[in-house]
């Protein structure tokens, strides 16, 4: 008989009942499974909860966990404080740590989650299609051009922004995560964007280059090969593929750049922004599936010059990947070498 395995992430608990909340529990025992929440959730986990889930109230926990002589708990998300007291309270229950069992079962998407995480792309897409106008605004700083791009999202539907906005503009693009600051928006700037958005609990993720003025030749060189490496890598995104070859297909056309090239190709989208598979050869070889959700994002970072990444949102299929994210990847008309 499996061990019934006590659930505390929350991010799983949504996945498995359809209820997002702030603090909840929840019991998988075989067919059996119970929901625990407190009164502020009684109403909404009654209402929402999928069928076949026993919704019941929290003080019910300890009652149930004690009845047990063995339990597995999420050892990822639960602190060392949070094990001893269980340990010290539950005396006859034998707790046995576990990780992945539910975050596997995340990994391949359903035609509803597909459906959400597409609509988040269309949303994320239309937005960056007006990034160009914003760029235009007098006085355009990093933070303020986030700040457009958040109402707008959520002007045209998003639930919630996926993480915290990108806005780079000129030598900062260098940085891959960097955090908009006052800094204007100057002739001849490269701007580098990465945003996303969630639509029913679920992330888009998309990075694009922008351009204001001349561009340098090497500039040019180095976005066009980006998106060379992202249209093929999403080729070779296919049901069966590791994360390892896919990682090392885009550092060998990288070629000279490979050392500039300083995280990891992508990886798993859903009710994470960063969940299952991680596409890179500094994690343990795996295996992606068909209606997996992925990113393709090749970067190049020159510190102190600039740096570029571009990023689509991908469906991982028998026959490659589905790219979701469709805004366009091509140098504006006009652009001049500098």
């Amino acid at each position: 008989m499996p061990i019934p395995l006590l659930i505390s992430n929350l991010t799983n608990i949504r996945y498995l009942t359809g209820v997002a909340m702030t603090f909840g529990m929840m019991i998988v025992d075989g067919r059996k499974r119970s929901l625990f929440v407190d009164s502020r959730y009684i109403e909404k986990a009654t209402k929402e909860c999928v069928k076949g889930i026993a919704v019941l109230p929290m003080d019910d926990l300890e009652q149930c966990i004690a009845s047990y002589k063995r339990m597995r708990f999420e050892s990822e998300d639960v602190s060392v404080a949070r094990l001893l007291r269980w340990e010290k309270r539950y005396r006859k229950t034998r707790f046995v740590p576990s990780t992945g069992v539910i975050e596997e079962g995340r990994r391949v998407k359903n035609a509803a989650e597909i459906r959400s995480i597409k609509k988040a792309c269309s949303i994320t897409d239309r937005v960056m299609m007006e990034i160009p106008v914003f760029l235009h605004t007098r006085g355009i700083t990093e933070k303020k051009l986030a700040l457009l791009i958040e109402n707008l999202s959520r002007d045209i539907g998003a639930d919630a922004m996926a993480f915290d906005t990108i806005v780079a503009f000129g030598n900062h693009t260098a940085r891959p995560h960097h955090s908009p600051t006052d800094r204007l928006l100057e002739k001849n700037d490269i701007v580098q964007i990465d945003m996303g958005v969630k639509v029913n609990g679920y992330c888009s993720d998309c990075s694009r280059v922008f351009f204001v003025g001349n561009v340098s030749e090497e500039q040019r060189r180095v976005f066009i090969l980006l998106v060379k490496i992202v249209a093929k890598c999403t080729k070779r995104a296919r049901s069966g593929a590791t994360n390892h070859t896919l990682d090392l297909c885009a550092r060998k056309m990288l070629g000279k750049y490979e050392p500039c090239f300083t995280h990891g190709l992508g990886h798993g989208v859903g009710l994470e922004i960063h969940e299952g598979a991680s596409i890179s050869t500094r994690a343990p070889k795996q295996t992606i599936k068909k209606n997996e959700v992925i990113t393709i994002e090749p970067g190049i970072y020159l510190p102190g010059k600039f740096g570029m990444r571009v990023e689509d949102t991908i469906l991982v299929q028998n026959s490659g990947g589905k790219t979701l994210t469709f805004c366009s990847k091509l140098l504006p008309k006009g652009c001049k070498n500098g």
